[in-house]
């Protein structure tokens, strides 16, 4: 989620309290959005094993076969992130300069579910026995869902910051806070839900469920079509078409390397691992001879986004990253001998325009190794719910106490917290007195429960579901985050030796090394002990590294990427951000042949690169300077 900019604090006499008209639309389109994403997404790689084996049970598989449905299952469901993490490039362009942000966040939602639609169909087909139906359905809901996750990613944020003004931008904030929960709230309870409706109702059900919460989305969305403040597309019209047809032209290039990460990674890994630099050569040569016509396209297309980048320039300059780099390359033959490369840019463009991409620079330089670390964090979905499957899933639980929490309790605390904030975004005040009923009501019911425990109550065993664990991720963070600020970041504060956001970062890409070292050494224990042996409760450990390390690298790297890039460069280092977040999930892609010698070898194998890719990191960190640059304010850092 992008940082929101800096607001100045408005007078006294001037200050508004309440939120603005559209806000309560925007959170709720939110809300029914991230449950949709979520819980399609929670059992997506369980179904592709599945349907890569034909639907037979795991246990009737020969072990070559049941390795290649998990090898596929793992990089289908990592393009399709790279996906969603690559199409915001072009949808931010569409909704910033030709259509505008209400009608791409609608229209796109459409076709998201739509994909929804595809991806329950699929699972139809699945159901009937027609895999080829059921692959094609599937492949299909997942492109329309990147999609629609293009459009929605990059604009509903910017979309929020639209509705606020000077007189109520104090509260800018706290609508993201209130986002920060959506989001992890929506994840939860989807990542419990979905799996468990996927096991009583079968596929079509788990995948359709979502899409009828993405039209939800939508219809909310419209329902506050004419509360929404509207910023116009810029510049709009041919101009703003032009930029639109461009930015797609120059991103094609990265749909190439998605394929090929899907489809030939197979060879490079196995010369890697049997062959050496030899046979990574040949692997090479005979990837080039066999895709050399969709790389002759993708340098066609990046060409034609050049050209067609140079005559928008003709037309009407501006200043952004790709118009300035442009001008100081076609001008190089004027800087003097004590010029840098950007100095014809700051001759035509004026200083703070220049400063611009060198700054940017410096920060896509700086954070080039984050994309391991989203390669790590993206797994959680993938190989470790596949670790999950192979280990014990029963709790003992009380059953009269564990009925209270399962049923009454998180339901309820649940369901009352929802209405609390929607009520409170639409400016309705809840009595206290409210609050503290459902509070006594819960606690009461707490304690019969308890007293009915203790007199006939009885231990019984329920049984997780491997794609479940993964809730684990949104409930930690929505504990992880506030307890960084108040055991960490507050008190090195108070004590005048806050702690800088680059050292926050390193600190964190080696806690997620350390996370699959934590992996790794489980799936030694349970490929030593056998399946079932190792109980689930395991992962906690992992879970909890991986969850701080998002804290201290993705909070922060927002953040940071926000405050060190020039006001004019802003949304394009947010466009680097997500980037990072595409090539971090086709490293997965690539590297899941890796999973044939042991799922072992592919938890150290990443353990290692994070770890390289951490140490880099911190000699980069070392090395940086950069300024911090603020909506109404600059300052040297």
């Amino acid at each position: 989620m992008s940082a929101p900019t800096s607001t100045p604090a408005p007078s006294t006499a001037l200050r508004d309290d309440r939120f603005p008209p559209g806000i309560p639309y925007i959170v709720g389109n939110e809300a029914a959005e991230r449950f949709s994403f979520y819980g399609m997404r929670q059992i997506l790689y369980i179904y592709l094993v599945g349907l890569f084996v034909g639907f037979a049970a795991e246990n009737t598989v020969p072990a070559a076969a049941l390795t290649e449905a998990k090898i596929r299952a793992t990089q289908w469901q990592h393009v399709f992130m790279a996906g969603v993490y690559l199409f915001p490039l072009i949808g931010a362009i569409l909704a910033d300069r030709l259509l505008g942000k209400y009608r791409v966040i609608f229209w796109v939602s459409l076709i998201y579910v739509a994909g929804h639609g595809a991806l329950a169909i699929a699972g139809r087909a699945g159901s009937a026995g027609n895999l080829d139906g059921a692959s094609f359905f599937m492949l299909a809901g997942l492109a329309l869902i990147a999609i629609g996750s293009g459009g929605i990613k990059p604009c509903v944020s910017a979309n929020v910051g639209d509705q606020f003004t000077a007189r109520n931008g104090h509260l800018v904030p706290r609508i993201f806070q209130i986002f920060y929960f959506v989001i992890n709230f929506g994840s939860f309870f989807a990542s419990f839900m979905i799996p468990l409706i996927y096991k009583w109702w079968g596929p079509e059900w788990a995948f359709g469920i979502p899409g009828l919460l993405m039209a939800l989305a939508a219809f909310v969305f419209w329902l506050g079509r004419r509360k929404f403040v509207r910023v116009p597309a810029q510049p709009g019209g041919a101009l703003g078409a032009l930029d639109f047809v461009t930015s797609a032209l120059l991103t094609f290039p990265l749909l190439f390397a998605i394929h090929v990460a899907l489809e030939e990674s197979d060879p490079f890994v196995h010369a890697a691992t049997t062959g050496g630099m030899g046979a990574m050569l040949e692997a090479a040569g005979a990837v080039a001879q066999h895709y050399w016509g969709w790389g002759l396209a993708g340098v066609v297309c990046f060409g034609l986004g050049l050209l067609l980048a140079q005559v928008r320039q003709q037309r009407a300059p501006d200043t952004g990253f790709l118009a300035l780099l442009m001008y100081s390359f076609r001008h190089r033959g004027e800087r003097g001998p004590a010029d840098d490369f950007w100095a014809p840019a700051r001759r035509h463009f004026g200083e703070e325009a220049a400063e611009g991409p060198p700054a940017v620079l410096r920060i896509i330089l700086v954070f080039s190794m984050v994309s391991v670390f989203w390669a790590l964090f993206d797994q959680h979905s993938s190989t470790w719910v596949e670790q999950a499957k192979a280990m014990g899933l029963t709790l003992v639980v009380p059953d009269r106490v564990f009925a209270w929490l399962a049923w009454g309790a998180v339901p309820a605390s649940a369901l009352y917290g929802l209405i609390w904030l929607v009520l409170w975004v639409s400016n309705i005040a809840v009595p206290r007195l409210a609050t503290w009923l459902v509070v006594a009501a819960l606690v009461a019911s707490g304690l019969c429960a308890g007293w009915l425990q203790l007199h006939g109550g009885v231990l019984q065993e329920i049984h997780l579901l491997p794609a479940q664990i993964s809730a684990l991720n949104p409930l930690l963070v929505m504990m992880v985050i506030p307890l960084l600020n108040v055991f960490i970041y507050s008190p090195l504060e108070r004590r005048g030796r806050p702690l800088k956001p680059l050292h926050r970062m390193t600190a964190g890409m080696f806690l997620a090394a350390t996370s699959f070292v934590a992996v790794a050494v489980i799936q030694a224990r349970i490929e030593a002990a056998g399946p079932g042996q190792v109980h689930v409760l395991w992962q906690i450990i992992p879970y909890t590294l991986i969850t701080v390390a998002e804290g201290l690298v993705s909070v922060t790297g927002l953040e940071f990427a926000y405050t060190q890039a020039p006001r004019a460069m802003k949304s394009t280092i947010m466009s680097f951000w997500l980037l990072g977040v595409t090539f971090g999930n086709i490293l997965v892609a690539f590297l899941a042949p890796l999973q044939k010698l042991s799922l072992t070898t592919f938890f150290w194998t990443f353990a290692g690169l994070m770890a390289g890719a951490a140490l880099i990191f911190a000699l980069l960190a070392s090395f940086y300077r950069g300024k911090t640059y603020l909506q109404h304010a600059e300052a040297a850092k």
